[in-house]
């Protein structure tokens, strides 16, 4: 389990932290993930994952494009696919537009060469979910979408995968049969044991092989009022089917 301190009042809607001229304080955190995800990937079996939350802004989107670009660091090639069809938010991030994405190549108006979009970080590419999509299920089951997840697969060291929120929309049903893994956010303060227990219940009733748990949006000055009001309680998490405990710094 890592921890990813809560966001300024001036980053609510997110950024990329890691990356030349970055703080420690904000790489220490991702450089973690980063070692637990290429750890997780030694044997070359979890090289598309899912990154899911139970709820909305628990910093998914944040955390998706941090671990891509820590990755890229590392001279690994990543892509990152924006699935979170509702409230597609990776290109904000990356200071890209989000036009000729996943609609249009689905919809034949653009092959996959045309979505792959090339950022400004080093070995890190993005695909944009593209105009409005009203039915998600039919995009996530078509072959034409699990082909092009295949091919990136064959083409990228990882494919990360940010979906929409587990209780809010039920698109990880299918994203799950194409992944290898999912990394499961957990916002301190934010996410109640029983949202957190739905959704890992869920993904794991639909066959999701949950690798991890990050735990973001720490703030220390809360965590003795938290526990105290009964709002936050330590969660019994599983890593690679071994118990992990709380860490509490």
């Amino acid at each position: 389990m890592l921890f990813f301190k809560k966001k300024s009042k001036h980053g609510m809607q997110g950024k990329i932290y890691v990356g030349e001229g970055a703080k420690e304080k904000y790489t220490e955190g991702y450089n973690r993930l980063k070692d637990n995800v290429l750890y997780m990937n030694a044997d070359g079996n979890k090289k598309v994952i899912q990154v899911e939350s139970a709820v909305s802004a628990e910093g998914k989107t944040t955390v998706v494009c941090n671990l891509a670009v820590s990755l890229g660091l590392t001279d690994k090639k990543v892509v990152v696919v924006d699935l979170d069809f509702r409230r597609p938010r990776t290109h904000r991030l990356f200071s890209l537009s989000k036009d000729n994405g996943i609609a249009e190549y689905i919809l034949g108006d653009a092959d996959k060469e045309k979505i792959i979009k090339h950022t400004a970080y080093k070995n890190v590419d993005l695909i944009t979910r593209g105009a409005e999509i009203y039915n998600s299920s039919l995009v996530l089951v078509s072959d034409k979408f699990k082909s092009l997840i295949e091919q990136l697969r064959s083409e990228y060291d990882y494919v990360l995968l940010d979906c929409a929120p587990v209780l809010q929309v039920s698109d990880y049903i299918h994203i799950s049969k194409i992944s290898d893994g999912v990394l499961f956010l957990v916002a301190y303060g934010q996410t109640t044991k029983t949202e957190v227990a739905d959704a890992v219940n869920e993904l794991k009733k639909n066959g999701a092989n949950v690798l991890g748990t990050v735990f973001t949006m720490y703030d220390r000055k809360k965590d003795k009022e938290l526990s105290n009001s009964g709002r936050y309680y330590s969660y019994g998490y599983r890593y690679n089917d071994k118990d992990v405990e709380e860490n509490k710094d």
